[in-house]
């Protein structure tokens, strides 16, 4: 929002600039009167209004002679076009106290301005991921920080004053209890990253939000039965989040959350109590203790087990942070929250999935993003063919050789089915067949 110069009352002609002398700024000072009974009281100090943003305020001032009012009143001007209303009211409350005066005085003013809905419907942003929230109308969120914490928390409304009164109650839980009793109370923004390859650092992300408990409706919406076939393992030690990685985590097309460990240690003894044959897929938090002792012991018992880092952010822009001390290069994919498996599409129908499978698949996702479409065309001849087909093509023709329909192809890569039939053309001019069975026989007899 471009900032608004303020108006002030009891101007005389001339500059308003901030930095202007003070002979000038003598004009916007008064005498402040009020009636009562019937009689005019002009009080002693003297006064500044001012009106910016759509609000006004009547300051006043602390100095006895109006030229010392004037260079009081410029300043309090200073502080509301740089700062903002918040810092002005402050710094206005403390002026003319020292010490502890000044700092409780501030104090009051800031919880006053918190316990008002005015002040936080000037806060309500428009939720920055409506692809995950979980209702379809829009929603309001809100950034709060305290004591070196940060999170955008989530409203669960589109109307401002209900926004409002619930962004004053996430802020005052956090004061009466701490900053860990608000995340785990109220819905927030956690940004999920995947690192599907090390050095080059290959990354997808997410954003989404958390959840105390999956709300009604929701528990069984599942992305399908024929989808949830490989179990994902999790270790993650923030708490507060396993409710929507479970959520979000079932609904990536051929897996399902199984279960979500908050320690290495504690998950290391399950997998060797309980479990027989290997998981479909590991993810460990990089950031958890013993976590790199986890996935080497994991690999130790089942070699070709894929096991991958993953991380959780309060902020998408903190992704990037893994980028430090890489040398051969980083990608970062961002994702919609049920698309963050990608890389290793498709695995429907496989039986399982494996280290070196994930590798080949991680490696022509990534890789496709840079293919040159001019010199792919360029490209001649019969030991050339299938290197022109797209990564989208050569994934629909591989879904086609499976035996799936144009319109389950559409519905597993969140495609329309008018897309399918435009790759399905492209896919027989360039292999120079004319109808499905023969660019499917083409595709097995080059996989053989």
């Amino acid at each position: 929002m471009s900032k608004q110069r303020p108006s002030t009352a009891g101007a005389v002609a001339g500059g308003t600039s901030v930095n202007g002398e003070t002979a000038d700024w003598q004009g916007r000072v008064f005498r402040n009167s009020f009636t009562r009974r019937g009689r005019t009281h002009r009080l002693k100090g003297w006064s500044f209004k001012v009106q910016f943003h759509g609000r006004r305020h009547t300051f006043s001032l602390v100095a006895r002679s109006r030229s010392g009012a004037a260079q009081e009143a410029q300043q309090i001007y200073g502080t509301l076009v740089t700062e903002g209303w918040e810092s002005a009211l402050q710094k206005h409350a403390a002026r003319g106290m020292t010490g502890r005066g000044a700092f409780q005085a501030a104090a009051m003013v800031a919880v006053a301005m918190e316990n008002s809905l005015e002040y936080w419907e000037q806060r309500l942003l428009p939720a920055r991921f409506p692809e995950a929230c979980l209702t379809r109308d829009a929603e309001y969120s809100v950034i709060i920080e305290h004591e070196g914490s940060r999170a955008c928390f989530l409203l669960g409304s589109n109307e401002p004053p209900l926004a409002a009164a619930k962004a004053r109650e996430i802020k005052q839980t956090i004061l009466a209890e701490g900053w860990a009793a608000g995340v785990a109370r109220f819905e927030r923004e956690i940004t999920l990253s995947i690192s599907w390859w090390d050095n080059p650092r290959a990354v997808t992300y997410t954003t989404c939000y958390t959840f105390p408990g999956i709300p009604v409706g929701l528990e069984t919406a599942a992305a399908g039965p024929e989808c949830a076939v490989k179990p994902v393992v999790v270790v993650e030690p923030d708490l507060t989040t396993h409710t929507a990685l479970h959520y979000w985590l079932s609904r990536q097309p051929g897996f399902v959350c199984q279960v979500i460990y908050p320690s290495a240690e504690l998950a290391l003894k399950a997998l060797d109590l309980s479990i027989a044959a290997p998981p479909g897929l590991v993810l460990i938090n990089r950031t958890a203790p013993d976590g790199n002792p986890l996935a080497n012991a994991l690999r130790l018992r089942w070699p070709d087990l894929a096991v991958f880092f993953c991380e959780i952010y309060g902020d998408s822009h903190e992704v990037f942070r893994c980028a430090a001390g890489v040398d051969a290069g980083c990608m970062f994919r961002r994702c919609p929250p049920a698309a963050l498996f990608d890389p290793i599409q498709p695995v429907v129908r496989d039986r399982e999935l494996t280290a070196t499978q994930a590798g080949r698949r991680i490696r022509h996702y990534f890789q496709s993003f840079f293919i040159d479409p001019e010199a792919d065309v360029a490209r001649s001849g019969p030991e050339s063919e299938q290197g022109v087909l797209t990564y989208r093509e050569r994934e629909i023709l591989d879904l086609i050789s499976r035996g799936y329909v144009d319109k389950k192809i559409a519905q597993l890569l969140r495609i329309s089915i008018w897309t399918v039939h435009n790759h399905l053309k492209n896919i027989y001019y360039k292999l120079g067949v004319h109808n499905r069975t023969e660019a499917v026989l083409q595709h097995l007899q080059r996989s053989q």
